[in-house]
């Protein structure tokens, strides 16, 4: 296979964008994300392991997260970034983000923990509302009006009449400080009080913070209302959830929690109503 689009198979092309996208990603991730039609576990495999041979892919295991039994991480090589810049509609793919992805040798394994995450629990709420579209850090870089500190991804879910629904999903890492906390939910208030989000002609996003668990939730949701009553003029509604609840998403899919009325479990659809 040599650097040239035209050598590679749709196949393949999927499977650089989603790593593109999700920048780290396990195979069973890459599996349940490719969907129907895209082959068995063995098929992608194989897949991989030629894109690895190309230099397109690498693939990460530190010694300690096999003996855990950690499934390994792939991600693009610059190479293999290279590859997609050159495909059409791929003009986001600038030489800047190419000498950005070096780094992805050298990162820390709980960011490579993290974005796995992300594209997990993004992908269970995509099994659940078959018609979401999830957006990460790296397809919003093609967009000037989101924050500038940007979420962990943003999620659009169609509805039969008017816009879709959007909301700002961000993983909270666990014995996240509180001080960074609030500084992430003042960004985002200081965010849609200088009206940047008008432009999309669209109501503002709701907020969804998945905590680690119940009793990180519950702190989630005191310094959201603490922050939120410092803005009691601005429409703006943060909702909370944990891993684990997300984890077990089922049946109707009550498992967001309004921080300012927390009575009630809702489900997706029903924050923005």
């Amino acid at each position: 296979m040599s650097d040239k689009s035209a050598t590679l198979k749709q196949g393949q092309i999927d499977i650089l964008e989603l790593l593109y996208k999700y920048r780290f990603s396990s195979r069973q991730l890459l599996l349940d994300s490719l969907g129907e039609g895209s082959g068995t576990d063995t098929n992608l495999y194989q897949k991989l392991e030629v894109l690895i041979k190309h230099g397109l892919v690498f693939k990460r295991h530190e010694p300690r997260q096999k003996l855990l039994g950690v499934p390994f991480a792939y991600s693009l090589t610059p190479k293999g970034l290279k590859v997609l810049q050159v495909l059409p509609g791929h003009d986001h793919v600038t030489d800047s983000v190419i000498k950005g992805w070096y780094r992805n040798k050298t990162v820390d394994q709980k960011f490579v923990n993290r974005t796995i995450a992300i594209h997990k629990y993004t992908s269970l709420l995509s099994k659940f509302y078959p018609s979401l579209k999830v957006f990460t850090q790296r397809d919003l870089v093609k967009f000037t009006y989101f924050p500038k500190h940007l979420p962990d991804a943003v999620l659009s879910l169609p509805v039969e009449e008017g816009t879709p629904l959007r909301y700002f999903f961000d993983l909270i890492p666990a014995g996240l400080p509180r001080k960074a906390l609030d500084g992430k939910l003042m960004n985002y208030c200081s965010f849609f009080e200088s009206g940047s989000w008008e432009v999309t002609k669209s109501d503002n996003p709701a907020i969804l913070l998945v905590a680690s668990n119940g009793r990180a939730e519950r702190q989630l949701q005191y310094i959201a209302r603490a922050r939120l009553q410092r803005y009691d003029e601005l429409d703006l509604r943060i909702f909370t959830t944990t891993v684990q609840a997300l984890a077990r998403l089922n049946g109707e899919g009550l498992i967001w929690t309004r921080v300012d009325d927390t009575d009630e479990p809702l489900e997706l659809t029903q924050l923005l109503s």
